[in-house]
């Protein structure tokens, strides 16, 4: 359990917690496996659950058009990023505030080891210790100020290369 506690101080979602607070959370998070090429999470699913990538890597994808149909595979899908085990990548980590629809697709690119915790078991540990429930949230609003952030940047960049080859044609 010692490894597993050093492990997770690692995970952003994590910082600055105490080592019997992230004790707490271990307590409720299942080691779950995935073998490569398979879908962990599919876009338009809703979802309960978040994931800590300890051994393995990812691919994150999005559809780039309406298709009910798609299993996060298709060629109309547009791979984002890899997340992998170096860095103990969170994703589906809004999951925990809410139940909506998944916003992109996530594959095991190889074998992949995580943990898993549902929203509902993280509330109620969250319920119980508001301290842990705060740094908890107070990280994961960081983590998707971030993540907006970049994506505000990236539109921008899109927005200008887009205006600059239409002034050309």
């Amino acid at each position: 359990m010692d490894k597993d506690i050093a492990t997770l101080t690692e995970v952003a979602l994590f910082k600055n917690l105490k080592a019997e607070q992230i004790g707490r959370i271990l307590d409720i998070m299942h080691k779950v496996t995935f073998p490569a090429n398979e879908i962990i999470m599919r876009e338009g699913d809703v979802g309960s659950t978040m994931y800590i990538i300890i051994e393995g890597t990812v691919e994150v994808a999005k559809s780039l058009v309406i298709d009910d149909s798609s299993d996060g595979t298709s060629d109309k899908n547009k791979v984002f990023t890899r997340l992998d085990c170096g860095e103990h990548a969170v994703f589906g980590e809004l999951a925990l505030l809410e139940a909506r629809k998944r916003t992109a697709s996530v594959r095991a690119v190889t074998d992949c080891v995580m943990y898993e915790m549902k929203r509902d078991d993280f509330l109620k540990v969250a319920d119980d210790d508001y301290e842990l429930g705060f740094r908890v949230m107070l990280n994961l609003a960081r983590i998707v100020s971030a993540r907006l952030r970049r994506a505000d940047e990236d539109t921008v960049k899109l927005t200008t290369a887009l205006s600059i080859m239409l002034h050309e044609a």
